[in-house]
């Protein structure tokens, strides 16, 4: 069995990381792209060899598709996955999942309606310093994690990111939920702190989350000199720390006595980790093999279409994310009005 997929999208994340991602599947044909502008459609199925351009999205859905993946504006998620599942298609669809969490669960309800799979791209769980973390850590559940997100507004950003509520926080902030929900397991918001008042667009967030097997923290800061996303786990065999855009892991152990040899040898394998994983992340991207997890998330959720099998995001998953979203906005406007 081969699938028919369509990509609903023709930005950066939908051509970068959806397009290439399906066509790594054997058993995965892209047949056709929509775009609003149907001269974009146009265009990008020329340049990319995808047979069918739609601007129209009943023509779109009309094509067979047995996948829609969905790479469009936020506020258009939940429609177009309801549309799609509707069709008989099943849905791969970029974060954030929806714009709130009734929209996210009407979305949960339509793909159990249809009998179709629903996946959100919660990409950075698959990549490979997760992964690698993972192993590390084997059963050693964490009991503490940290996430800090430092974006730069000069980087490459959706056009449209100003036009969701919190800006670009609401749209970054859903990959270290669900990262922190991943290690943490289902999370509770505590409390949240903002730098300044006056606006939902906070330029700096403070969140203390509570999660099933321990207690996080996430901090995020808008509009800095540099963009780096970090995690830190700390767990009863040792220290995870996560650089997630060089897809780099750094695994301490116990330092023991924490003596001048400890501190060295807890140096040197810091050094040697970082060392290895931004060579091999530097040749992946040289090879445009780079894609942080994307290429691992989507073949799975082929195979789970093809295999009769779950999601390997599940309902329950993407759902805790958007509803701790949901809280850390109303945290927000909550600070606002003090």
């Amino acid at each position: 069995m081969s699938v028919r997929v369509g990509i609903a999208g023709t930005g950066w994340v939908g051509l970068a990381r959806h397009l290439p991602s399906f066509r790594s599947h054997d058993r995965a044909e892209v047949v056709a792209v929509y775009d609003r502008d149907p001269a974009r459609a146009d265009e990008v199925a020329r340049q990319r060899g995808v047979p069918f351009a739609d601007a129209d999205v009943d023509t779109f859905l009309g094509r067979g598709l047995d996948i829609v993946s969905i790479a469009t504006p936020p506020w258009t998620h939940a429609d177009l996955a309801a549309r799609s599942l509707a069709s008989g298609a099943h849905v791969f669809t970029e974060k954030p999942m929806a714009m709130d969490t009734t929209e996210a669960e009407a979305m949960v309800a339509a793909a159990e309606a249809s009998d179709r799979l629903l996946c959100v791209s919660h990409n950075f769980l698959f990549s490979r310093a997760v992964r690698e973390a993972r192993t590390f850590l084997g059963g050693a559940p964490a009991i503490y994690a940290a996430g800090v997100q430092m974006s730069s507004l000069r980087r490459r950003l959706p056009t449209w990111y100003r036009e969701l509520p919190g800006g670009l926080l609401f749209d970054e902030m859903p990959h270290l939920i669900y990262l922190l929900q991943g290690f943490l397991g289902p999370l509770r918001v505590e409390h949240v702190r903002r730098s300044e008042a006056g606006s939902l667009d906070a330029s700096a967030v403070e969140v203390l989350l509570a999660g099933a097997r321990g207690p996080g923290q996430l901090t995020m800061i808008l509009d800095t000199p540099v963009s780096e996303w970090q995690i830190v786990l700390v767990t009863t065999r040792g220290v995870v720390a996560l650089d997630l855009f060089r897809d780099i892991v750094v695994r301490i152990g116990p330092d023991r006595e924490h003596k001048a040899l400890d501190i060295l040898r807890t140096s040197a394998k810091a050094v040697a980790d970082h060392a290895t994983g931004f060579v091999g992340s530097g040749a992946r991207f040289v090879r445009g093999r780079l894609f942080w997890g994307h290429d691992v998330l989507i073949r799975s959720f082929v195979d789970a279409v093809i295999d009769g099998r779950p999601s390997p995001v599940t309902p329950e998953a993407a759902l805790g994310v958007v509803r701790v979203a949901d809280a850390i906005l109303a945290g927000l406007e909550a600070s606002n009005g003090r």
